[in-house]
């Protein structure tokens, strides 16, 4: 037979398997090693996109990158490319999130033969809003760069007891204690902190979408970044550095109050999270120069700062 391919006429079922395969050879539609590039153009409340690449045959182990055009808003995306059969699209084994694509991202995903696993993300023209961060996290939540009550991330903020969205500025006087405590809306919640102007104390100073992060969501954000102690602009703290994208966030070593007195400035940060712990306790962000606890038990009625997501 002419072409690269040249058996015996005696083996007629590989034969026939090469009778197929020369016409994909002939004209270009097999490309090496699957790579490939679309664009996809699917509606964006349409789970099932689909794509073509011209010389692309999809192989497990192949490399391909899409071009989407439109923000996903449907759940579970699925892709399915030259008409093959729709396979899941999947980040770090989960469906891919609501707010990860949007207009014009780009996603590198390796095909393993039942599913799309993206490798990579890049947004053409979609920004985080004004003052939060993408750190390319699972959830896809954005990170405040600066604590509440606080106008750049070196800045200490505002400290808060749990469940409580009135704030206290350092040297206030005001009395984190038991007694003060009992007297406060945060102190009547049996569970975690709803998310509203009443209790989130972010929601209620910074407004909707703001809200304050859980205890898991601390936990993320602990398990996918890099974090340094670090003296940035004369302020001890944290450092947290995506091993996604890249990008960054700074949380000062703020201390804490007990009563009417300051602890730990400089040394220590505490991060109310909404999650619930006890009658007394919640969970918190601590951490010090030589560790970082994302599920610290903190008692509720000391004065920690905090940390907006949306």
């Amino acid at each position: 037979m002419n072409g690269i391919f040249d058996i015996t006429q005696s083996d007629a079922q590989l034969q026939a398997i090469l009778n197929k395969i020369q016409p994909l050879v002939d004209t270009g539609s097999i490309a090496p090693l699957g790579f490939g590039y679309g664009v996809c153009e699917t509606a964006g409340a349409t789970a099932a996109k689909t794509v073509s690449m011209t010389n692309t045959v999809l192989t497990p182990g192949g490399v391909i990158a899409v071009n989407f055009q439109n923000a996903f808003t449907a759940s579970s995306p699925t892709l399915s490319v030259n008409g093959s059969t729709a396979k899941p699209i999947k980040l770090y084994g989960n469906a891919m999130p609501m707010g990860k694509v949007h207009n014009n991202t780009i996603l590198v995903m390796v095909y393993d033969g039942t599913q799309f696993n993206v490798i990579g993300i890049l947004s053409q023209t979609a920004a985080a809003p004004s003052g939060f961060v993408d750190l390319a996290l699972p959830s896809g939540i954005l990170w405040c760069e600066h604590n509440i009550g606080a106008a750049s991330p070196y800045e200490h903020g505002l400290y808060f007891s749990w469940g409580n969205v009135i704030g206290h500025v350092e040297g206030s006087g005001y009395d984190f204690s038991d007694a003060v405590y009992a007297e406060t809306p945060g102190a009547t919640l049996t569970g975690n902190i709803p998310v509203n102007g009443t209790y989130d104390l972010a929601r209620h100073n910074m407004g909707a979408p703001c809200r304050l992060p859980t205890a898991g969501e601390f936990q993320e954000l602990n398990s996918n970044c890099d974090s340094e102690w670090t003296d940035e602009d004369g302020v001890a703290g944290r450092r947290f550095t995506s091993r996604i994208n890249g990008n960054s966030i700074f949380f000062p070593a703020s201390g804490y109050y007990n009563g009417t007195s300051l602890y730990n400035r400089g040394s220590c940060g505490y991060y109310w999270s909404s999650s619930y712990q006890s009658a007394t306790g919640a969970y918190n962000l601590y951490f010090l120069s030589s560790n970082v606890n994302p599920a610290n038990n903190g008692h509720r009625r000391y004065g920690f700062t905090a940390r907006a997501v949306q």
